[in-house]
């Protein structure tokens, strides 16, 4: 077995892929197009050699990169006199099981073929020229007659010298690690550790120089070659001193490990490097030896191996010959299979879902981290996200890229309640990309006053009120708010959690908003509505329907609601429950009669229309959790409504509520949002919960609307809030690791921990500088802004703040705290 882990410094391919994932009939719009050229060039960016900015991390350069990791198993034919078709029976059964055991613990293998052995290679040994070679010869298919790949992979005639090989003026070389020092940790080369300073986490790969490939070789044999080689060295044993002692101490602690199944293989590992010049080969080499011998593993000095021609030659795919190795070059060591398990470089990090390329991110080492809400392949049972943060955690920018990648990727329809105005210049560069946009600002302003009238679709409900709806009907209706508003501090079942009901009452919606109205979501008045008070305001609703539709009235208005109460109280003759009428029709009543209430919920709404981003900013109602509630219970049936008609069109719909804390602390609003959540999968219509207020998510009608969502996106979180989080999701120790580990800077990236049902991890958001300059929100970033922008307009002096932002900042050394 061969391994070969090298980091490629080129993301094109990635570009390739997010673009043929994008359906046809919208890849050529003009905000996908955009999008795509702004990805680009983010991704060029981070590849060339300054990187994006520098780490704090690692006080290394930020670069993307793709970590490829190589496996290569191979039998010399030669050592065996069995029929070549039966070695290839038994070589493809052995390769099937070790398949199928490194996809268990949910590695993912794809099996190289020709075109994937040409393109590595023509890297390899064209460091210079390959981009320009895989262009103007790429792999032939089909394959010509006498085609031979090895042959076909040098461009150029290789050289050598002393030391090593030399393709296209590059000098590449080798060295080989002298064993182990120490029993290894688990992923002691791949996996991210705490360093010496404590600013610094990383991957003993992180640390190789461009060009670099780490590699093992492995020899499989069989046990009897291993107790020939442990009876050769007892005999071999001379003396009774310590040190013979000391070697049979071995001998037998090795016999002991075999016979528990802890097996010994011979392993040679080396380090490919390449280098301009003699100079800096040196350099590179002195790097590697302080690296490895941090690893306790340390490096064979250059000056030591008498064949290094020959040691890289064997050292190259598929040309590992180990009994030459044994022989002549000496470089294998015997480990136990629990050391090799710990060396081999399958520990690294999280990369999502690579093929549902809908999100892209990064994650640490600076690889693409994709994953897509609507996939099944990364969802199991729904597509509604929420998004935790504490103050200053990088929620505007990734709740915008989000968005972004939204519209561009899927054709999405985006629903955005926000406070503070914070995403109105991304409606500004949706809009100029060819986007419809409708924006609602609502104001206490009676000139600004916008009409929100909940009833504006009452007449869907007829259908469920001429079905002969009886008082018994009513009461059902009635009972199921009810079971709804008393069930919201319980977690969601299973049943709930696949947001499979198709089925949408209009006439408890229109009840839902009319109980708010009475209320005012008052938690006293919430508490004091009685079973027998919801099934009269079916009823008054009812015939108020009813009445308007036929005396031809073109939208039902609050006004008719108070006319149907009026109806009703002179016909009650109980007078407990005419006193109860009376108080209701004397509180709704407010709502015709009072400017600052009618001009908002008493005025004909005109239907929503077709949208890409509807965004509405509820700043100035924030206080006033009566008239919040009521906007909520008023747009959210038109926004399900629009869902409703737009069923069969292919193109989801995402509702984003900011500073969610405020409006699931209100039960009218979360029984609204569990009925969007019920209908969600039949309609396209999924909820995206942010808040950066997670400690005031106290509210226990939050439960079963946060407890039903299947994915989670958390960024850094302190302790009392990831306490906070358990109350509404399960998490592991594992999981509450990953959330302590995250550590944002700002100006530079955010990170996030990524909670799915089949995908968990930590990742980066790092969007194209241009999105970041449209959705900075710190004091400071928006004055800059804004003075930009009293010269330019909005996205020009995005444009220019962008490439103020693409400057990496390289000083590691001479801080400011010198002085001088």
């Amino acid at each position: 077995m061969q391994m070969f882990v090298q980091d490629e410094y080129c993301l094109d391919p990635v570009i390739t892929h997010i673009k043929t994932q994008i359906p046809q009939q919208f890849r050529e719009s003009p905000l996908t197009q955009d999008y795509l050229e702004r990805l680009h060039d983010l991704y060029n960016k981070m590849t060339r050699p300054e990187g994006l900015f520098i780490d704090p991390k690692t006080g290394a350069p930020y670069r993307g990169r793709r970590r490829r990791i190589r496996v290569l198993f191979y039998r010399q034919l030669h050592q065996t006199t069995l029929p070549r078709e039966q070695i290839l029976l038994e070589h493809q059964e052995v390769i099937s099981q070790i398949e199928t055991k490194l996809r268990s613990p949910g590695l993912e293998i794809k099996r190289l073929k020709g075109q994937d052995y040409y393109q590595w290679w023509i890297r390899w040994f064209n460091p210079k020229s390959a981009d320009e070679i895989l262009e103007q010869y790429p792999y032939p298919n089909p394959i010509p007659a006498g085609f031979n790949l090895a042959q076909n992979v040098f461009f150029a005639p290789p050289e050598s010298d002393e030391q090593g090989f030399i393709f296209e003026g590059m000098k590449q070389r080798i060295l080989y690690v002298d064993g182990l020092k120490e029993a290894p940790i688990i992923g002691l080369v791949s996996r991210e550790r705490q360093q010496a300073n404590p600013k610094h986490r990383y991957a003993l790969l992180d640390t190789l120089p461009e060009g670099s490939i780490y590699t093992i070789q492995v020899v499989f044999s069989h046990d009897e070659n291993l107790d020939s080689h442990l009876t050769r060295l007892e005999k071999g044993i001379v003396g009774t001193s310590l040190k013979p002692q000391e070697v049979k101490d071995d001998i037998r602690t090795a016999r002991n490990e075999l016979s528990m199944g802890n097996r010994l293989f011979w392993v040679n590992q080396a380090i490919f490097y390449q280098a301009e010049d003699e100079q800096q080969a040196q350099i590179i080499e002195k790097n590697l030896h302080a690296i490895f011998n941090d690893a306790k593993m340390p490096l064979i000095h250059s000056n030591y191996d008498l064949h290094p021609l020959n040691s890289w030659l064997n050292a190259l795919p598929f040309n590992f010959d180990p009994y030459y190795a044994r022989k002549y070059l000496c470089f294998d060591r015997l480990m136990y299979a629990t050391e090799l398990a710990a060396l081999l470089p399958v520990y690294g990090r999280n990369q999502g879902a690579r093929h549902l390329p809908c999100f892209p991110f990064f994650n640490r080492l600076g690889e693409p981290v994709f994953f897509d809400l609507l996939h099944h392949d990364f969802v199991s049972q729904n597509s509604h996200c929420a998004i935790f943060a504490n103050s200053g955690g990088g929620k505007s920018v990734l709740t915008g890229w989000m968005i972004q990648s939204l519209l561009a990727m899927k054709d999405a329809r985006v629903v955005l309640f926000e406070m503070g105005n914070s995403f109105d210049r991304i409606l500004i560069h949706a809009k100029a990309h060819g986007k419809k946009t409708n924006q609602l600002l609502l104001s206490n302003k009676k000139d600004e006053a916008v009409p929100l009238n909940p009833f504006c679709e009452a007449y869907k409900a007829i259908p469920e009120i001429t079905d002969n709806l009886s008082t018994e009907q009513a009461t059902l209706i009635a009972q199921k708010i009810m079971e709804l508003k008393s069930n919201l501090q319980e977690p969601a079942n299973s049943e709930d959690v696949v947001c499979g009901d198709g089925h949408r009452s209009y006439l408890a919606e229109l009840a839902l908003a009319l109980r708010t109205m009475i209320t005012e979501a008052n938690a006293l008045e919430e508490e004091q509505f009685t079973l027998a008070d919801e099934t009269l305001l079916i009823e008054v609703l009812s015939d108020a329907i009813l009445t308007s539709f036929n005396n031809e009235i073109p939208q039902m208005l609050t006004e008719h609601i108070v006319s149907a109460f009026k109806r009703r109280l002179d016909r009650e003759t109980v007078a407990r429950k005419k006193d109860r009428i009376l108080d209701m029709h004397d509180r709704l009543n407010s709502y015709v009669i009072n400017s600052v209430k009618s001009r908002f919920f008493n005025v004909p709404t005109e239907p929503l229309g077709d949208f890409d981003i509807f965004h509405v900013d509820i700043s100035a109602i924030k206080d006033d959790t009566g008239k919040l509630a009521l906007v909520m219970v008023s747009l959210l049936p038109r926004i399900l409504a629009m869902a409703e008609a737009t069923q069969n069109d292919n193109r989801p719909t995402f509702l984003f509520i900011d500073e969610s804390h405020l409006q699931f602390q209100i039960p009218s609003v979360v029984t609204v949002c569990l009925l969007i959540a019920k209908v969600a999968r039949k309609l396209g219509l999924w909820l995206v919960a942010i808040t950066q207020n997670v400690t005031d998510m106290n509210s226990e009608k939050a439960t079963k609307i946060l407890s039903l969502i299947e994915t989670w996106i958390l960024l850094g979180l302190d302790e009392k809030e990831i306490a906070d989080v358990k109350r509404f999701k399960s998490l592991t120790p594992q999981q509450e690791t990953l959330i302590r580990d995250i550590d944002s800077q700002k100006g530079l990236y955010a990170e996030a921990v990524l909670l799915g049902s089949r995908y968990q991890g930590l990742f980066r958001v790092i969007p194209p500088r241009y999105l970041l300059a449209l959705l900075m929100t710190e004091k400071s970033e928006k004055a800059q802004r804004h003075l930009l922008e009293k010269e330019h307009d909005v996205l020009e002096a995005a444009e220019i703040m962008a490439k103020k932002l693409e400057q990496p900042n390289t000083a590691t050394h001479n801080r400011a705290y010198f002085y001088d």
